[in-house]
């Protein structure tokens, strides 16, 4: 059994549908989900690049090297942020009978965290499809699917090839309001890429949902602070958290602020941060810096 077809290869120029609900049958079917691929008008600048690269998807691969030509295709203000490949040896996800219906599947069984509408199908090419995303007339997120992908059910059709984003504070700020973390501002009022800072509360699961995490600079030399305000984590914390702190002469303004309150630092790897708040300089919270990466099961 296939799901590929000459008629679903012939029709791709007419996938791009207005947003709606959309039923298939056949391989890895789900019916009444709302398709991702929206009718729009043609992408400012089309990318003409190569449709297949060979993927890395070692330990050590990069970004680049795991989303092949995915990653090729993105329009990126900063570093891409995230990509790689579908998987269709887990059961999760099955290959479909259209790029459309390929994409949605893909969307809906992979946590993936980019917008799951407002894709056009971009160009097609010898048994391929780009799907993109663009904000502001450049695409944040490419996703490449392909026509022969086998699935965990011996099944051949539509699947995702390659994928790639660009940061997701480059995605839009619709899609920030129902991020899971917050998105950061500069000086200037501009999104700070998630690479640099990001923060996001704790895990319900583990009862931590009070607890903000912040996460400043990038792993292996990322460190991390809690508004930890009851004292939860104490043992895992290098000072206590304090709601009305001083701030240290040698603190210094990133530049970065969220929710109120700029984000102040000392120099190296200090034991807190600093956040104060925009309207009274003398409102100073300090959150403590976790000794040890903090996680729960």
């Amino acid at each position: 059994m296939t799901c590929s077809s000459s008629a679903a290869r012939a029709g791709l120029a007419g996938l791009a549908v207005a947003a709606g609900v959309f039923t298939v049958t056949g391989c890895g079917a789900v019916e009444d989900r709302p398709t991702s691929v929206v009718e729009r008008d043609p992408v400012a600048h089309p990318y003409s690049g190569a449709m297949h690269v060979e993927q890395d998807f070692g330990d050590r691969a990069s970004v680049e090297a795991r989303s092949g030509a995915a990653g090729l295709a993105l329009e990126c203000d900063y570093s891409a942020y995230d990509g790689g490949a579908g998987d269709y040896d887990s059961g999760l996800e099955s290959v479909q009978e259209s790029p459309a219906a390929a994409l949605d599947d893909w969307l809906a069984e992979e946590s993936v965290d980019v917008p799951d509408t407002g894709y056009v199908i971009e160009r097609e090419d010898d048994g391929r499809a780009l799907l993109s995303l663009d904000v502001d007339e450049r695409t944040k997120v490419a996703v490449i699917v392909a026509d022969d992908i086998r699935d965990w059910d011996h099944n051949s059709g539509w699947g995702v090839e390659a994928w790639a984003t660009c940061d997701p504070a480059e995605l839009g700020s619709a899609y920030h309001s129902s991020y899971g973390a917050r998105v950061w501002h500069d000086a200037n009022g501009d999104p700070v890429p998630l690479s640099k800072v990001k923060s996001f509360p704790g895990p319900e699961h583990c009862d931590w949902q009070d607890i903000t995490f912040l996460y400043v600079g990038m792993e292996p030399d990322q460190d991390t602070y809690l508004r930890d305000t009851e004292g939860e984590l104490r043992q895992a914390l290098a000072t206590t958290f304090s709601a009305d702190s001083k701030l240290p002469p040698d603190a210094r303004d990133t530049g970065w602020h969220d929710n109120g309150r700029e984000l102040w630092l000392q120099p190296g790897r200090p034991d807190a941060a600093y956040l104060v708040s925009v309207d009274d300089p003398t409102d100073v919270e300090r959150w403590p810096a976790a000794k040890d990466g903090v996680g729960c099961a």
